[in-house]
């Protein structure tokens, strides 16, 4: 069973209202904040900062290149083994050796920022 209940505001505490509303990120659930209100619920205020939105925009692009750059990578290896003589094979091994080195040395930098990030947005 539910039961509904209605009140009024003046101005100024409709005003007010409104402000917690959008402090605490329910303006589509007024309902449910005034209830959490009223019986003093925990809820929680998100706030959304831009800049974290970029960084974790920077962090998705730099995730989804490495992607490409791993699926490049798989791809030389299988042409290496396809279309390579057994002289030449160590040059082309010696090739792709330094672009393991730099995927590697890549891969480290977005386990840092990701690590950050962990930190900063506190996931």
């Amino acid at each position: 069973m539910s039961y509904k209940y209605s009140f009024r505001l003046n101005e100024e505490q409709n005003i007010r209202f409104n402000e917690l509303l959008c402090k605490a990120g329910s303006e589509h659930n007024r309902s449910r904040f005034i209830v959490k209100r009223i019986f003093g619920e925990e809820f929680v205020v998100v706030r959304r900062d831009p800049s974290k939105t970029q960084f974790v925009a920077r962090l998705n692009d730099f995730y989804f290149q490495f992607q490409k750059l791993a699926n490049n990578y798989n791809q030389i290896v299988k042409v290496i083994n396809a279309h390579f003589s057994n002289i030449a094979i160590p040059h082309q091994i010696a090739a792709l050796e330094q672009r393991t080195r730099e995927l590697k040395a890549f891969s480290i930098e977005i386990l840092h920022l990701a690590k950050q990030a962990k930190e900063w947005l506190r996931i």
